[in-house]
């Protein structure tokens, strides 16, 4: 099964952001991108095109299939899990594994479709909780997909993505890629200094490929990571 299990090494790090425009440079490549957000919670069903499962939905132009893109959606805006529990839903991850997983993904390889994707987004960091017997790792382990990790790129990005390198390890799981996502880069921003320089330290210390996002760049910068995945 051809695909990607996104996390982060945070909630808040720019997952989506990054996820819905690499999803649009693999839809631009001619790849089929089957888009799953499995549990997505702050869930506001009167302001739907601002969540994280419409703006993957909508990358891969499947806006008609939201049920599936997420078909667990809760309102409170906290743990997935505690979310769930509020409504009275518990969710395992043998469910949220044939949730991410359409049916024509169980062909065998010989029938399958080359240009098929499976684009599975997280809730949170690697360790966060996500459903009542498992967090994302567990999740991701099940999925047995590559994993795109996210950071963002500030002061102290460098332990959490070395922790959380660490945790992917240990689960015999492939990583992809790192992306450094340079959510606010500014002067007046406290975890911003004009002399660091993480994509820099990191590369000396891991051996996966890294790439920095910068919210200015064009579509180039995407269309590399989709290249990138896809190699």
């Amino acid at each position: 099964m051809r695909g990607l299990f996104v996390t982060g090494t945070d909630t808040n790090v720019g997952k989506t952001w990054v996820g819905q425009h690499l999803i649009s440079a693999l839809c631009k490549s001619g790849i089929n991108v089957t888009p799953r957000k499995p549990i997505e919670s702050g869930w506001d069903k009167d302001n739907k095109e601002s969540s994280d499962a419409w703006l993957l939905a909508s990358a891969a132009n499947q806006l008609d299939q939201l049920d599936s893109v997420c078909p667990n959606r809760f309102s409170h805006p906290i743990s997935p899990v505690r979310a769930a529990a509020l409504e009275g839903v518990t969710l395992s991850i043998a469910e949220l594994k044939d949730q991410c997983t359409p049916p024509h993904f169980y062909m065998t390889k010989s029938d399958n479709v080359k240009d098929d994707f499976l684009y599975v987004e997280g809730a949170g960091g690697f360790y966060s909780p996500l459903c009542t017997d498992g967090l994302n790792a567990d999740l991701a382990s099940a999925l047995e997909l590559p994993i795109l990790l996210v950071a963002e790129d500030r002061l102290g990005c460098i332990n959490q993505v070395l922790l959380t390198l660490e945790a992917i390890e240990r689960r015999d799981l492939v990583l992809s890629a790192i992306v450094l996502n340079d959510v606010s880069m500014n002067e007046d921003n406290p975890k911003f200094n004009s002399n660091m320089n993480n994509h820099k330290d990191l590369s000396a210390m891991v051996s996966c490929p890294i790439v920095s996002i910068q919210h200015n760049q064009n579509d180039s910068a995407f269309d590399e990571l989709a290249l990138l995945i896809l190699s």
